[in-house]
């Protein structure tokens, strides 16, 4: 997810930022650390998000895609794994 002016997203970029990590006003404001009040100008159009914003949500988006790719990873391994069979007489 990256934003089209990294020192100013958008608020449609925000939700879209939102819609990608699952997140609503609360989580996505406690992912950022900033208010819920806040959070909610930026959405709006009254305040701007600042390139830190920006940033702190690429990694947010960074560090999802990472688990889900972990998680894959792990589903994978659990259906491939080997067993071992040993004869009993």
């Amino acid at each position: 997810m990256l934003f089209l002016n990294i020192n100013e997203p958008t608020p449609s970029e925000i939700r879209e930022w939102m819609k990608l990590n699952n997140l609503n006003v609360r989580n996505a404001s406690d992912a950022l650390g900033i208010s819920k009040r806040q959070f909610s100008r930026i959405l709006s159009g009254e305040s701007k998000a600042k390139r830190l914003h920006a940033l702190a949500m690429q990694m947010v988006w960074l560090i999802n895609e990472n688990k889900k790719k972990i998680i894959d990873e792990n589903q994978n391994k659990t259906l491939s794994k080997k067993k071992i069979k040993i004869p009993i007489r």
